[in-house]
């Protein structure tokens, strides 16, 4: 047996303290309350695949971690992302467990793997506990390989992997890709299947069972042609198994960047004062390890009545140290070696900030540390004699065509309060009026804007103007690519929804039906409502020898076909946007046939069929997998969904052609940013559950998102 090598992609500190909840930074109160250090690794296996992405399964694992503590009778923290996972932290004394787990839990997969770890740490009061994670795979490995003799007598050969629970397709592309299979409980049995076609055309295929697997192993199989070897067909096949322990050989910790923050207030947003009103200002910079320089910077530094307009805190001399803060700014710095913890206290004197001038002075603060990590925020200090402050607005408060503008009131003033605002490159500006909210803060709605364009915008007190300009950029409108249906093309047997050398963006169960030479979406030339074509879904028993299938509905969706494990399908549904539509507009025609096929109480055998079209605006990580063996179908009331629509039609629409439809997106959040969509047609509402009517059909055409 052999060792398979680990390399540690993404192991990350953690860093949990008191500090953020008492007002002292460097003294652990004597209350019955420690300090945790927490070092917590993800030991990724390495690969020889050429077009592995080390970063891409980083942030894959890192945002899918999630951490949880446990007290002695219940959870008692909870995190999901890394990022999300606080640097400081404080437990009560006791003992705790921590388990976490990161990456793809499916049964089948060539994405990344399955981690787990856990550890037990106990808190003692008044002190600094350090505890260590490593999460490890548990997926069992599988990768295929062909040699240069099977390819002399075989073409399009491919092996399909499978357990009774998933299953994965290596083609001729997938050489060296990794395969992460989870066997269910007490199954230690991969099967494989090997098919390719001679140069006489003819199909070999070979199959055999692989026993005794095991998880956090791997499997290198490697297929050969050898005339010594068993026969199917004709062609003489024999199959080289190499299995690998997957065993950790070193431990490389990657720490956390350096977190810079403001003292008291928020470092992202613009730090007001009126003239010569300044206080005292404090930045924070946290590390998980010894800084190695931390450096501010500004083009009006000088001008602030600095020494210079850039200098490293870290490196200076005592000397130059001394003169900075003569001059208003001072610095101090505290590493602890033990727990590797580096705490740095930036000041910048009210006697300095009372002496700005009015006007805006950009500092960036640029943290390295001795891993390589680094990180830099910049502080925005707005000096006004104004009575109002222009605000940057929010992320979410930008759409395609309208936007919400902030401002704040600094002083009382009777007199309006409007906001000016104008696109990036015109000189004339627009005005609107600002309604007033708590604590200062005024905003006003501005509409009628054009897509993808950069706005400027300033907040305006009688003919005073805030010294501060704000600028944003609209959310551009995102079109749906094949809207019409029009580009085709055929791939063995296949027929897919997109034109031969262009990018898929629809995808359809088709995969699935055509292993049963049947396609149930397919290309309609002759109902449509413009151009050549519509998308035509039938839904049918797809069968073979007449008894042997399964109900399949005609379907359509964004996204893309995974695999099939036995008669069911592993669908990807979602394609990347980051725009926010209103409506999603086209026209459809449907034909509801009587329920034939029913495997749910739901709709019985008898009842009318009725189709389905939605769409999906959410925040997921990665597309929504979809299992239809299990059940696993799209959950409509999933967490991450930001605003959903549908229409149910379950009768025949009128006439011989298509007919308009709009389904209004019902927005669930206004303060999230989506980073898919999820648009779906099926001809069989209830096709996920094998259930509908051999002779419903649904027909799209001339898909349209509408933003507003």
């Amino acid at each position: 047996m052999n060792r398979f090598n680990l390399k540690t992609y993404l192991p990350i500190l953690f860093i949990a303290g008191i500090c953020s909840l008492c007002s002292c930074r460097d003294d652990i109160q004597e209350n019955g309350d420690g300090k945790l250090v927490l070092r917590m690794s993800i030991a990724v296996p390495e690969t020889s695949s050429p077009d592995n992405a080390a970063a891409i399964d980083s942030k894959m694992l890192a945002d899918s971690c999630r951490v949880r503590i446990y007290g002695s009778k219940s959870l008692v923290r909870y995190y999901k992302g890394l990022d999300n996972m606080p640097q400081e932290l404080l437990l009560a004394a006791g003992d705790y467990r921590i388990d976490a787990v990161s990456g793809d839990s499916v049964a089948a997969t060539f994405r990344t793997g399955y981690y787990k770890g856990s550890s037990n740490i106990n808190i003692k009061a008044g002190s600094t506990t350090t505890g260590t994670l490593t999460c490890k795979i548990v997926n069992t490995l599988v990768t295929v390989s062909f040699t240069d003799e099977l390819k002399e007598v075989l073409s399009d050969y491919e092996v399909t992997i499978a357990s009774s629970a998933g299953s994965l397709v290596y083609t001729q592309q997938h050489v060296d890709s990794i395969g992460y299979f989870i066997l269910p409980s007490n199954e230690t049995q991969l099967n494989w299947t090997i098919t390719g076609n001679s140069d006489g055309g003819s199909v070999y295929t070979q199959s055999g069972t692989l026993q005794n697997i095991k998880p956090a192993t791997k499997y290198a199989l490697t297929f050969n042609y050898n005339e010594t070897g068993y026969t199917s067909g004709g062609a003489y096949f024999n199959l080289t198994v190499d299995e690998s322990a997957i065993e950790k050989v070193e431990d490389i910790v990657i720490y956390k960047r350096p977190d810079i923050t403001g003292d008291g207030f928020d470092i992202t947003k613009p730090l007001a004062f009126e003239l010569n009103a300044g206080t005292e200002t404090v930045i924070l910079v946290d590390a998980s390890s010894a800084l190695s320089s931390l450096i501010v910077s500004g083009d009006k530094m000088q001008a602030m009545g600095l020494p210079a307009n850039s200098i490293d805190l870290y490196s200076a001399t005592e000397d130059v140290l001394s003169s900075w803060k003569n001059a208003g700014l001072s610095y101090s710095y505290t590493y602890n070696g033990n727990s590797e913890v580096s705490n740095a206290r930036i000041v910048f004197s009210e006697t300095l900030m009372k002496s700005l001038a009015e006007g805006s002075y950009e500092i960036a603060i640029h943290a390295s540390d001795t891993h390589g990590k680094e990180w830099t925020e910049t502080l925005v200090i707005s000096v006004s004699n104004a009575v109002v402050l222009t605000q940057d607005p929010l992320r979410s408060d930008i759409w395609a065509h309208h936007a919400t503008l902030r401002g704040q009131l600094l002083k009382a003033s009777s007199e309006p309060i409007v906001f000016q605002y104008k696109k990036a490159n015109e000189s004339a500006w627009n005005t609107v009026e600002a309604t007033m909210g708590e604590s200062d803060v005024f905003t006003a709605e501005i509409t009628g804007l054009e897509a993808g364009t950069t706005y400027q915008y300033q907040a305006v007190c009688g003919e005073i103007a805030s010294a501060t300009v704000a600028t944003f950029t609209t959310e551009s409108e995102f079109v749906i690519p094949n809207a019409g249906f029009e580009n085709w093309h055929k791939s063995d047997n296949v027929w897919l929804v997109y034109g031969e050398g262009e990018e898929m963006w629809w995808d359809t169960g088709n995969h699935g039906s055509a292993t049963l030479n049947v396609n149930v979406t397919t290309q309609d030339t002759d109902i449509k409502n413009s151009g050549t074509s519509s998308i035509k879904m039938a839904s049918q028993f797809v069968s073979l020898f007449g008894t042997i299938g399964k109900f399949a509905a005609g379907n359509v969706f964004a996204g893309s076909y995974v695999g099939t494990e036995g008669t069911n399908g592993i669908l990807d549904f979602g394609r990347p946007i980051s725009s926010r539509p209103s409506q999603l507009k086209g026209y459809y025609k449907y034909i509801a046939g009587e329920v034939d096929y029913s495997e749910t109480d739901e709709l019985p055998v008898g009842a009318t069929d009725k189709g389905n079209i939605y769409i999906a605006i959410g925040d997921w990580t990665s597309p929504v997998r979809i299992t239809t063996k299990d059940k696993n179908i799209f959950n409509k009331d999933d967490e991450h969904i930001i605003g959903f629509g549908e229409i149910v039609p379950d009768a025949n629409t009128p006439g011989d052609g298509l007919i308009p439809f709009t389904i209004d997106i019902d927005y669930r959040s206004y303060d999230r940013i989506p980073t898919y969509i999820v648009i779906v047609a099926s001809a069989s509402y209830y096709g996920d559950f094998f259930t509908g009517s051999s002779s419903s059909t649904l027909w799209l055409d001339d898909l349209e998102l509408v933003y507003e």
